[in-house]
């Protein structure tokens, strides 16, 4: 049974490597050997033996409204032109959050524009994360043109692989509806 737990996981020798730091691939850090199962009870070669692995998983965030911070609640049919900036981050060691700020203004009059930073938690580990092995930031821009949602999908290799927008609406709408809903591609940590 314990070959068959061993088996799932990969064996790293952490000889002298530092912690390696939220968005850096902790691939490039880690020397990969193969390791006897029976060895796996103290040093292998004088250089302590860790189990180290990887999980992968889903996540989205709630649909995100920035606050209004000008002009007077209406984009009034021009824009707004909008950008976006989403991170992931590990924080206590073991939680992946994410940072989606937009800010979207309008294109002339007087300039309503809403913008913030939202941070949402994705995923807590069950053991320290070594470091995020997907892409960790991601950045996005366009010009709303309609009333209704604005739907743009992205291929792998992206750290996002969906958003669902609103920009303009019918009536005021900066700081109520103006948002933006951001869906991941799947994201992997490494773990200890």
């Amino acid at each position: 049974m314990m070959r068959a737990l061993f088996a799932s996981l990969s064996f790293s020798l952490l000889a002298g490597c530092a912690v390696t730091p939220a968005g850096e691939s902790a691939a490039e850090d880690l020397v990969q050997e193969d390791v006897d199962i029976d060895a796996a009870e103290g040093e292998v070669d004088g250089a302590a033996l860790a189990l180290s692995s990887a999980v992968t998983f889903q996540a989205e965030t709630p649909f995100y409204i920035p606050p209004r911070v000008g002009g007077d609640a209406d984009f009034g049919g021009h824009g707004p032109r909008t950008s976006l900036e989403v991170e992931l981050h590990v924080f206590n060691g073991n939680e992946v959050w994410a940072s989606v700020h937009i800010d979207a203004i309008e294109t002339k009059s007087d300039w309503t524009r809403a913008e913030g930073t939202g941070w949402f938690h994705l995923y807590t580990a069950p053991r320290e994360i070594t470091g995020i092995l997907s892409p960790t930031y991601f950045e996005h821009e366009y010009l709303d043109t309609n009333h209704s949602h604005d739907l743009f999908s992205f291929s792998t290799g992206n750290l996002v692989s969906l958003l669902d927008y609103v920009g303009d609406t019918k009536g005021n709408e900066a700081g109520t509806r103006t948002g933006v809903q951001v869906f991941f591609q799947p994201i992997t940590v490494g773990l200890l």
